[in-house]
């Protein structure tokens, strides 16, 4: 998830990337391989084989006009979005205050919607292709395509997202101690470092909280792209056919 340098040919790295290297995550050096020799690095022979069969798929359905079910995932692409945004936001409000402020309940909360995250996004992604392959050849042929990448990047794919939650807990354990050195160092209560720091004594909470929100936000988009993709192409489909 961090192997993209800070910059290539003037583009600006993707917003998931830019939230992960302000947390402290490290950006790789110099300039990537080309798209293609990346990707044939994660195909294997049994990836190679399924993506030849994914090229010559011709479905056996003569198809029909799937406008209507099209239009049903569209609109259940963007509410589930709005739904998975409200229960992000809200994170860090679940925990249950003590003492003493350790990492993983947050953590727990936190993967706990990144597996909701991860769950409608395959639904979704699953019931598109669905509906390309009752529509018509082109269309099935791409969802055959697109279910040959997917299964192809899997594993590499839950790899890259899988270091979010370690660069969470590095930058859960960077702004305690840098806002609140005197509780460590003397053993303050809160209200007493507070009155040295200038700060509240939950503001670094309410930061990491914040950091963690648009973290897994970025994520939740970058899970979305192959549904919107898949959608794309249906309307596009849908518009120019006869």
């Amino acid at each position: 998830m961090t192997q993209t340098p800070a910059s290539s040919a003037g583009v600006a790295p993707p917003r998931l990337l830019q939230l992960l290297a302000q947390s402290g995550a490290p950006l790789a050096d110099g300039p990537l391989p080309c798209c293609g020799e990346r990707l044939g690095r994660l195909f294997g022979l049994s990836n190679t084989l399924t993506l030849d069969s994914a090229i010559a798929f011709r479905t056996r359905q003569s198809g029909m006009n799937q406008g209507p079910a099209i239009e049903r995932v569209t609109q259940e692409l963007a509410n589930t979005r709005r739904a998975l945004i409200r229960k992000i936001s809200s994170y860090g409000s679940e925990v249950e205050p003590t003492e003493s402020v350790g990492f993983e309940p947050y953590l727990n909360a936190w993967l706990t919607l990144q597996r909701r995250v991860v769950a409608a996004s395959r639904q979704l992604r699953d019931k598109t292709r669905k509906v390309m392959k009752d529509h018509n050849q082109n269309l099935a042929r791409l969802a055959e395509l697109d279910s040959a990448f997917d299964h192809a990047m899997a594993g590499y794919t839950s790899q890259c997202f899988s270091h979010i939650p370690k660069v969470l807990e590095q930058r859960f354990q960077a702004l305690f101690p840098a806002l609140f050195p005197a509780l460590f160092q003397a053993q303050q209560t809160p209200s007493e470092a507070s009155q040295e720091t200038g700060s509240a004594p939950g503001d670094w909470l309410h930061r990491y909280c914040e950091e963690a929100q648009n973290l897994l936000l970025a994520e939740l988009d970058v899970r979305l792209e192959p549904v919107l993709g898949l959608l794309e192409a249906c309307h596009n489909e849908v518009t120019n056919s006869p």
